[in-house]
């Protein structure tokens, strides 16, 4: 009997062990979870990666928002040195803990961040000449070619060591994951593109669904396919009346008027019919 409890103890410790591992990043310095920023790394949460430095001196294991499998509890960043490929004795460093996170994020980018990890040794001394902790920086880069969680390779760009404070280890990856979706019309587009767009299909379907129509069912041909082929032929004269009709603000001149001269403006010679001469004296 003191063999089953025993057991059930165990058995019930490793659950709540399990639990408190797998209970995700606890982001201390926002008073909410921020759940929208976390969400995007719901595709990410759980996987780990292992890289090595562009020296290939030391290898990481980077966790997301979960322990690394058979490290410490809540290590979410692991330094190893390495040496004709295996691990250099005593050389293991904790970068950061899922315990200690923070997220940022940007329109195109994510970048989640452990703390509290191991203190350094010679670098990165802080003013006081305590050793500052180890923290980890992790750049999510949107790439909507890399969908494949399981073929994503992070990168290590850099280790900041020489400064006081604020030390940390970055690492950048590719994916998906953080992208935004992207509305169906380019924001580049202006309402007036958009606009003329509309218009260009609208005329199209007018004039082929128009041509269809006559053609089919009114047997037309040649140009009178055209719909509405009067009114567009005299679109040209409409326009002009139109424009004379509003542009032009002077007053329209009446018909020219022909008056008579009057007998009193002719002079003898001018009044003289020139038949006279013809006749008999």
């Amino acid at each position: 009997m003191a063999k089953i409890i025993l057991f059930l103890n165990i058995f019930i410790l490793t659950l709540a062990t399990v639990a408190c591992d797998k209970s995700g990043c606890t982001f201390t310095k926002h008073k909410e979870e921020p759940s929208d920023v976390v969400k995007q790394l719901d595709v990410l949460k759980g996987h780990s990666f292992r890289v090595m430095d562009n020296d290939g001196k030391y290898r990481y294991d980077i966790a997301i928002c979960e322990p690394i499998p058979g490290s410490q509890t809540g290590v979410g960043v692991l330094q190893q040195e390495m040496k004709d490929g295996h691990v250099v004795p005593n050389t293991t460093h904790i970068v950061g803990l899922i315990s200690d996170a923070d997220i940022i994020s940007g329109t195109d980018w994510l970048m989640l961040i452990y703390g509290s990890g191991e203190s350094y040794h010679s670098h990165c001394m802080k003013s006081t000449g305590e050793p500052e902790q180890r923290k980890a920086r992790i750049m999510f880069i949107c790439d909507p070619a890399s969908t494949d969680v399981t073929a994503l390779l992070p990168n290590v760009v850099d280790e900041v060591n020489d400064k006081f404070e604020e030390c940390y280890y970055l690492f950048e990856i590719n994916t998906a994951a953080v992208c935004k979706l992207r509305p169906l019309i380019s924001i580049g587009m202006s309402t007036g593109s958009i606009l003329l767009i509309v218009l260009v299909c609208v005329a199209a379907f007018y004039l082929l669904a128009g041509v269809l129509y006559k053609r089919i069912t009114l047997k037309a041909k040649g140009l009178e396919q055209i719909p509405n082929i009067d009114f567009w032929k005299d679109f040209g004269n409409l326009e002009a009346d139109g424009c004379d009709l509003v542009c032009r603000c002077s007053k329209r001149r009446g018909p020219r008027e022909y008056k008579g001269i009057g007998d009193e403006q002719l002079g003898e010679a001018d009044f003289q019919s020139p038949d006279d001469g013809l006749l008999p004296m």
